[in-house]
């Protein structure tokens, strides 16, 4: 014997298409789909600091929104232009992946150069490209636009060296200054060893950033199930930030959630005449939405639309009362 439950589902995926619903079914990516995605989109966040800039230099107001997001120091290394200890330094460790690794675990990294014994300033080797003869630093307004970061601070004798700049106060604190010296390791150590907890990365703040600006894109009639996805993957980051972060992601979800609230209410209206295109029209809200609120909603109505669960016999049936002998 068929089931009621068997038979509605169906019935709801062989209906034809007489349907103005907007969204078209299709399947979901596969585990094997969505692991290609993943290893794309984190190839992609990996080449972030290309198209960015590693250094706040490169852009000093999205670099303090960085900081402030997800609560950390702007980092800022500061370097002495034709100086032989800078330049020796620069080679070893401003190649060093493990070392700007360290920096961008624990902050935003910037980097500043003085001016060395002839006051003056490099400027870069060949002006189209902006090539940096600085080792470490590919482009010149890496470290030009950070020069605002110096105005306060007393530039020490023995360079480079690092100070910690609060973002939103504009706080500085000098970091020990051998600890440049002493490698990432330390570095890492000694950056670890001064936060209460461990803040999100530059590579999670990344990630979820290129989620939410994905889903933005995909917003529009023909990508809703892509921008879903997005969402929902961006979701996953949301922990780990303050409550400024989840505010953007709940801007990009509005218009997601304009059009998830619209097509639950055609299924409500639908079920009230023809349960079974009610049903269908649930179906494919679930399945684009898993993960989001109102994808959630959609299922939590299907589920009250399957028949409940008959109780057996001997829960239906009243107890009778027994003789008992003496």
């Amino acid at each position: 014997m068929i089931s009621p439950l068997f038979l509605t589902l169906v019935l709801c995926f062989s209906l034809p298409d007489g349907i103005t619903d907007s969204v078209t079914d299709g399947s979901l990516p596969g585990k094997e789909t969505q692991s290609k995605e993943t290893q794309s989109i984190e190839s992609t966040a990996n080449n972030l600091s290309a198209d960015t800039g590693y250094w706040a230099g490169s852009d000093m107001e999205k670099a303090k929104t960085e900081a402030l997001q997800r609560k950390v120091p702007i980092l800022l290394l500061i370097v002495r232009d034709n100086d032989p200890v800078s330049s020796s330094w620069s080679r070893q460790h401003l190649n060093d992946s493990a070392f700007l690794t360290a920096l961008e675990k624990h902050g935003v990294p910037a980097l500043a150069c003085v001016p060395g014994p002839s006051g003056k300033i490099h400027s870069s080797l060949e002006e189209q490209s902006d090539s940096c003869p600085l080792d470490g630093c590919g482009n010149c307004k890496a470290h030009q636009g950070s020069t605002p970061l110096l105005e306060n601070l007393t530039i020490p004798k023995l360079l480079p060296r690092i100070f910690s700049i609060d973002p939103a106060t504009g706080e500085a604190r000098a970091i020990p200054e051998d600890l440049p010296f002493r490698g990432a390791k330390a570095l890492d150590s000694y950056l670890a060893g001064r936060t209460e907890t461990t803040p999100p990365t530059r590579r999670e703040y990344r990630f979820l950033l290129k989620h939410l600006d994905r889903a933005r894109e995909y917003s529009g009639y023909e990508d809703f199930e892509k921008g879903c996805q997005e969402l929902v993957a961006a979701k996953r980051y949301l922990s780990l930030f303050g409550q400024e972060m989840t505010g953007l992601w709940d801007q990009a979800y509005a218009p997601y959630r304009g059009r998830g609230i619209q097509m639950i209410r055609k299924a409500k209206h639908a079920l009230k005449t023809d349960r079974l295109l009610g049903a269908r029209l649930l179906t494919r809200v679930a399945k684009m939405m898993a993960g989001l609120p109102e994808g959630e909603r959609a299922r939590h109505l299907l589920s009250a639309l399957q028949p409940r669960k008959e109780k057996s016999d001997q829960e239906a049936k009243p107890v009778q009362d027994q003789n008992i002998p003496n």
